[in-house]
């Protein structure tokens, strides 16, 4: 296992997204100062693209997907309501404005089509985008059932098969028990192990406790077959919750959450 690249930032993490292209975007918010940024990744050079990109809006802003190197974003209606509104599209590589469009909210993309819909006073009205220039495609009407079916076909089309995410251990797993219980039996275990494997690794995460609400969070990556351990890592030292998720796999790329505000990426390969 070698170490592909880190990235650390004094703002926490927010969100990670991968586009269809390899590369990784990164999420990152300064509560105190209301502020979000963005920071993108060539994860197979471990290039960096940008880092610390701000649209317009400096907060109340979000990604609603990475299609094709571009970046859809939405912003939202009142700071205190999660529902989202208008489209804002940016070249992913150049971080310049393709389009944005404050009648229309996002739904999903499919074949080089933004759907999206106006509402309406009773009804929802849809239509269709062209992805790159934000120009009228189609109008849909009211049919809320085609829309739904169409977004069906999108989800079936998306390959989920190039990411592992972690799973919670249920300690009668033969093999994968022996490692697990191996790295555990002398700490004071707290809360549950999520794992996954790929290839002849097994990856898992589990905390242990320190003092009365504080809690060390550990990484483990050990080789099936020979039982060595081949990466140890704390992910976070002093935790007062459980994190979950601390760690994913994408194509032969190991993703570790290191204290809120860092990435550890990993070649498995």
């Amino acid at each position: 296992m070698k170490k592909h690249f880190t990235y650390k930032s004094p703002k926490q993490i927010w969100r990670i997204l991968i586009s269809d292209t390899d590369k990784i975007v990164i999420e990152t918010r300064d509560m105190s100062t209301k502020e979000v940024f963005f920071n993108c990744y060539d994860l197979i050079t471990g290039k960096k693209i940008f880092t610390d990109f701000q649209p317009d809006e400096k907060y109340w802003i979000g990604i609603e997907t990475i299609y094709k190197d571009v970046i859809i974003f939405h912003k939202y209606p009142k700071p205190d309501l999660p529902g989202h509104k208008e489209i804002i599209v940016i070249d992913l590589l150049s971080q310049k404005k393709l389009w944005s469009n404050s009648d229309y909210t996002y739904l999903f993309v499919y074949n080089d089509q933004i759907y999206c819909f106006n509402q309406g006073f009773e009804d929802r009205y849809f239509f269709t985008l062209n992805y790159l220039n934000g120009n009228l495609s189609t109008e849909l009407g009211t049919d809320s059932n085609k829309i739904n079916s169409i977004n069906r076909e999108a989800e079936n089309q998306k390959d989920w098969s190039v990411y592992i995410y972690p799973e919670v251990y249920k300690y009668n797993d033969g093999d994968i028990t022996k490692i697990i219980e191996e790295q555990t039996r002398n700490v004071d275990l707290i809360g549950e192990v999520e794992y996954n494997s790929y290839k002849n690794l097994i990856l898992f995460s589990f905390h242990t406790k320190v003092f009365e609400q504080s809690f060390v969070n550990r990484f483990f990556a050990v080789n099936r077959v020979s039982g060595k351990v081949k990466l140890s890592e704390v992910l976070n030292s002093n935790t007062p919750s459980l994190l979950t998720d601390s760690f994913f796999v994408y194509k032969n790329f190991l993703i570790l959450l290191k204290e809120k505000n860092g990435l550890m990426i990993y070649n498995l390969e």
